[in-house]
């Protein structure tokens, strides 16, 4: 598969959407990312998809049945279109997706599902679940973007039940949309904090970020410890060298930094859901699992490690969670 940086490569995007104001933030954030690609080259291919229980759709608000909302989302395209050719050299397809369910219908154990395939592995999940990720698997995004609750409710640092399997299922990138943050325009300059550790996946984490900036964004990475030492120095090199491969003359600011895990100051994960806070971030980033510690023996390595978890459910701002590739079955 083409580099993520590639000109000549399709990029997939994926946005759930269910008639939630939250989800039509996704939508916004899905598309400032895609306008920032554009000038690459390329193609951009955008899915907007909603889950559907037929029988309690037709007892919806006429706002919030399945036509309307992805109706609405047709008209986005036009005007989603004419930015995205405004400028640059790329090309964009869209397209609606409708994923039917029955919400009647029986749990269905994680286990079975051929993406999260487990023996100690005992979840079940909604059928609602179930029939979003075999859409997923249609449509192979490289990046899948979600509200961080939908119609159902709110609150303030937590996600919604339909978000917290996703995020954790998928084997995508996935972009949580928090309501209470603004979405960066794409002429604006965004902040991205990137969760830098010793494992590959907190690399990959920082790579895909200096390949989704632009030239105006600003991108902190951090590594915690409780003390600093080779350790940390080491940690900081090699995300150095990650920066150098990517910098050029439209590279964003970067820079990586240290901090401390102070006695009060909770876990490595609250640390950099502070840092998120006080450097102002739009978006925190973070690697799925620690594949340097462990996680690289598991069965699948969807599921997100505790840091992870923890990050994608108490951040105030936006997250990305970047997905490692899914090894390949002997």
């Amino acid at each position: 598969m083409s580099h993520l940086g590639d000109p000549n490569r399709t990029r997939r995007w994926l946005v759930m959407v269910d008639g939630s104001a939250v989800s039509g933030k996704a939508f916004d954030a899905v598309c400032a990312f895609i306008n920032v690609q554009h000038t690459k080259g390329g193609i951009d291919d955008l899915t907007v998809m909603h889950g559907v229980d037929p029988a309690v759709d037709e007892q919806k608000p006429f706002h919030l049945r399945a036509h309307r909302i992805l109706s609405s989302y047709e008209n986005n395209f036009i005007k989603a279109k004419r930015h995205y050719d405004a400028s640059g050299k790329g090309h964009m397809e869209t397209r609606v997706q409708s994923q039917v369910f029955d919400g009647k219908g029986p749990s269905v154990p994680v286990a079975q599902l051929a993406w999260a395939k487990s023996p100690a592995n005992t979840e079940e999940a909604p059928p609602v679940i179930a029939a979003l990720l075999e859409g997923v698997k249609t449509v192979h995004p490289d990046f899948v973007f979600m509200g961080s609750f939908g119609t159902g409710g709110k609150k303030v640092g937590a996600n919604g039940s339909v978000t917290d399997y996703l995020i954790r299922l998928v084997n995508s990138t996935v972009v949580v949309i928090k309501h209470w943050r603004p979405v960066p325009k794409p002429e604006d300059s965004a902040t991205f904090v990137v969760a830098v550790d010793d494992s590959p996946a907190s690399l990959k984490s920082l790579e895909q970020i200096l390949i989704l900036a632009k030239k105006t964004d600003k991108i902190v990475g951090v590594t915690v410890s409780r003390h600093k030492g080779p350790k940390d120095d080491k940690i900081i090199e090699e995300a150095s060298k990650v920066i150098s491969a990517h910098s050029g003359h439209n590279s964003p600011s970067i820079n990586v930094t240290w901090k401390p895990l102070v006695e009060g100051s909770g876990t490595a994960a609250q640390v950099l859901v502070d840092a998120g806070e006080e450097m102002e971030a739009d978006y925190l980033v973070i690697g799925s699992v620690n594949t340097a510690h462990g996680a690289k023996h598991r069965d699948n390595i969807t599921v997100l490690g505790s840091t992870a978890l923890f990050v994608s459910s108490h951040s105030k701002c936006h997250t990305i969670i970047v997905k490692p590739p899914v090894p390949k079955n002997d």
